[in-house]
């Protein structure tokens, strides 16, 4: 027999001899590298998450804020249209029954200019 697989025989046998705790002696130290290793990136995909979950919920919050300021400056200035839109109306019905308005205007004629005279009026 060659040397090699003496040498290997006998290292074959003395583990065996050993039992299997010189055997885990043995692995657990890469093992617990591995381990570490795994935890660690573990450890850092969570941080991450949780900073991409923070990111969102200041994204969320600015986005929510932006909206409401959006629609105060809507609901702003959909109600000086609808109060245009009162008072034109109320003209035309006084202008309709005293006849001072043309029989081919039609309302929506009638609401454009009148429209546009009150928002001169205004600024």
């Amino acid at each position: 027999m060659s040397t090699k697989v003496v040498f290997a025989a006998a290292l074959f046998a003395a583990f065996v001899i050993a039992g299997p705790a010189t055997r885990a002696a043995a692995q657990t130290s890469p093992a617990k590298e591995e381990t570490k290793k795994a935890q660690d990136a573990v450890m850092k995909m969570k941080a991450d998450a949780d900073e991409k979950k923070a990111q969102a919920a200041d994204k969320a919050a600015e986005k929510k804020a932006a909206k409401a300021e959006k629609k105060a400056k809507a609901s702003d200035a959909r109600k000086a249209a609808h109060a245009r839109q009162k008072q034109c109306g109320s003209e035309w019905k006084e202008a309709r029954a005293a006849g001072k308005v043309e029989k081919t205007m039609t309302w929506p004629k009638y609401y454009s200019e009148c429209n546009k005279r009150l928002k001169d009026k205004a600024t």
